[in-house]
């Protein structure tokens, strides 16, 4: 099953070679990777992130791409986490600030949470947010996440959410 969503003026779709210079400009984006784990990335770092999201087998992330100007403004997916001492699967998003209050965003990623939860027979969707972060803990309330405990992630106080 190939995971497409379009809702107005977004769309949630595989990465292609040609969004490689729209991620590294993402990832090198002070307040998109503000509570990031890595933190912003350097350019040779970004790439080969890039590269290796391309070629994950296991979990895929997603290009969000404003449908009008075809501009990657964000990403989204799966991605392995170490809560404490396990490994975990993750909900993750990256999304440019500037787009943070877009209108189709809660929609296209209502919809995603779906298809990735079928996609990969997941029961509960989880997302591990720093504490500081409250533009994501809010979309993630927003999206029907519940906060469930306080965690280490990396280092990082943060909050374990789960889908209800």
């Amino acid at each position: 099953m190939t995971l497409f969503i379009e809702h107005q003026q977004l769309k949630i779709r595989r990465f292609v070679d040609e969004d490689k210079n729209d991620f590294i400009s993402l990832v090198q984006h002070p307040l998109c990777m503000k509570y990031s784990m890595t933190g912003v990335l350097s350019e040779p770092q970004a790439s080969k992130f890039f590269d290796t999201l391309m070629h994950n087998k296991k979990h895929k992330m997603y290009a969000i791409e404003e449908a009008e100007t075809g501009l990657v403004i964000g990403c989204t997916g799966l991605q392995d986490c170490f809560i404490e001492e396990d490994l975990c699967i993750v909900f993750t998003l990256r999304l440019l600030p500037e787009f943070n209050q877009h209108q189709d965003l809660h929609p296209a990623l209502k919809q995603l949470i779906e298809q990735l939860s079928s996609l990969h027979q997941l029961p509960k969707l989880q997302a591990v947010v720093a504490k500081k972060n409250q533009f994501i803990m809010q979309l993630l309330a927003d999206l029907s996440f519940e906060k469930i405990k306080i965690v280490t992630c990396r280092g990082i106080d943060s909050y374990l959410y789960q889908t209800c």
